[in-house]
């Protein structure tokens, strides 16, 4: 029997045929790479371009740009055409010409030429960076002005050790230098709100402590919580997260929390986010979740249960602390003083490598100021651009006052609703909280009973 033809509204929603629909935007370009050194079969990078705006509004303390702009996400499974369009569309009418690639594996480069996922044997961080490269020479732009967050500061960086000759000036968001980062967030997470070294945080953890000794809160999966919601919301949600739970409150919210970090859908959203096939990257050759140890609060938990889809942590290609030492561009390191995904001591000592760097320290921001705090970030690459980034450490206080992100805002405050109905509400509390008991007793008859759900 011959196989049933595919109805035009089945090939609609293939992902070749979305390429092709998304490809009728008129700011995405095409450069055709190889699949690697090894594999000289080529597949279709996508890039966008978005040209400064006629008449644009180039604020008096600022200087034209001298270069156009690169910008590199965080990653490696973040998308850079899609979710970005608004922040080029932004920077376009402060007079500057942006490129942003899509990394190979997501997105609109997610493909190979037969319209099939490109191989895991691809997915090497070298070839990302020649990937910048070719980008550099398909959009005929001799040197760029590169904004890289997170892992895109890690390959913005690598970029201007590898081409010095095509990078103008560097901004650093939040920057992943070496899988040793993880250890010294863990270090940090721990310190914070386990050892309560810090007088701010030492009652949240003494009173964290307990409840991890009481079996009310597991260990095991305390970490990413207590991260993510230090990450919304600061030391101060994290208290009074702890406070509530201390008395038998703070449930619904702890593990909505952790249903967020874990559920899948999250980590696979077509054109936004998507781990899958950039899995060799993350975790074979740069290490995510490598230092996971399976302690109280390990942050590192839930990558290190991704991370067993692929080969284990192999050694990252560069020593790139130590080849930083060598990019003499002008560099702007941007730090958030709550960031405890990327802390404070790792721009610190980057920018003590860096001949030419400054840290530029933002009170109050967190980790990724590109998404959370984009106003920032953007002031910096205009500055950066324009040959005038020097001049922007001293404005940190003035910088930390700009507001923040929607996105951002709206998780932030989604979380202090959530703690102020927990605090404010408890006959929904425990009407929820019976009803939790009751789902877990069906699917566990032995599951023990107590007045106080245990938090997972």
């Amino acid at each position: 029997m011959s196989p049933r033809p595919r109805s035009r509204r089945t090939e609609l929603f293939e992902r070749s045929a979305q390429d092709d629909l998304l490809l009728m935007r008129n700011d995405l370009m095409t450069v055709y790479r190889e699949h690697s050194a090894q594999d000289q079969r080529l597949f279709p990078l996508r890039y966008a371009r978005s040209a400064p705006r006629r008449g644009a509004r180039i604020p008096p303390e600022e200087a034209p740009p001298q270069v156009p702009a690169l910008i590199i996400p965080d990653g490696p499974g973040t998308a850079s055409v899609l979710p970005y369009h608004l922040l080029r569309s932004t920077l376009g009418g402060h007079g500057l010409d942006v490129l942003m690639m899509e990394h190979r594996g997501v997105g609109l480069s997610r493909l190979d030429a037969r319209g099939e996922d490109l191989p895991l044997s691809a997915m090497r961080v070298t070839e990302v960076v020649e990937d910048l490269r070719a980008v550099l020479d398909h959009a005929g732009v001799e040197q760029v002005a590169v904004l890289g967050s997170g892992y895109g500061a890690y390959l913005a960086l690598a970029l201007a050790a590898r081409h010095p000759q095509r990078v103008h000036s560097l901004v650093l968001d939040s920057p992943r230098t070496s899988a040793e980062d993880e250890r010294i967030s863990q270090a940090a997470l721990r310190a914070a709100y386990w050892d309560g070294e810090d007088p701010h945080t030492a009652r949240t953890a003494a009173s964290l402590r307990r409840l991890i000794e009481g079996e009310e809160v597991d260990a095991q999966r305390a970490g990413p919580i207590i991260l993510a919601v230090h990450e919304h919301g600061g030391a101060e949600s994290v208290q009074e997260l702890v406070r509530l739970l201390e008395v038998g409150r703070g449930h619904l919210t702890w593990n909505s929390v952790r249903q967020v970090l874990t559920q899948g859908w999250l980590e696979s959203t077509p054109y936004v986010v998507e781990h899958d096939l950039v899995a060799p990257i993350s975790h074979t050759e740069l290490g995510y979740g490598a230092s996971a140890d399976g302690e109280p609060l390990d942050a590192l938990a839930i990558t290190a249960q991704r991370a067993r889809a692929v080969p284990p942590f192999a050694g990252e290609p560069w020593d790139l602390p130590v080849l930083a030492e060598s990019i003499t561009v002008p560099t702007i390191i941007l730090s958030g003083t709550r960031d405890m995904i990327t802390p404070a001591v790792i721009a610190q000592d980057l920018a003590r490598r860096m001949p030419a760097a400054q840290l530029l320290s933002i009170p109050g921001a967190g980790h990724n100021l590109l998404d959370a705090r984009s106003r920032i970030a953007q002031v910096a690459l205009r500055w950066s651009a324009a040959g005038i980034g020097q001049r922007l450490p001293p404005l940190a206080p003035q910088l930390a006052r700009l507001p923040v992100s929607p996105a951002d805002r709206s998780v932030s405050r989604g979380l202090h609703i959530a703690l102020a109905a927990e605090r404010l509400s408890p006959w929904r509390l425990a009407m929820e909280s019976a009803r939790e008991r009751r789902d877990r007793a069906l699917v566990d008859p032995t599951a023990r009973r107590t007045r106080t759900t245990r938090v997972r």
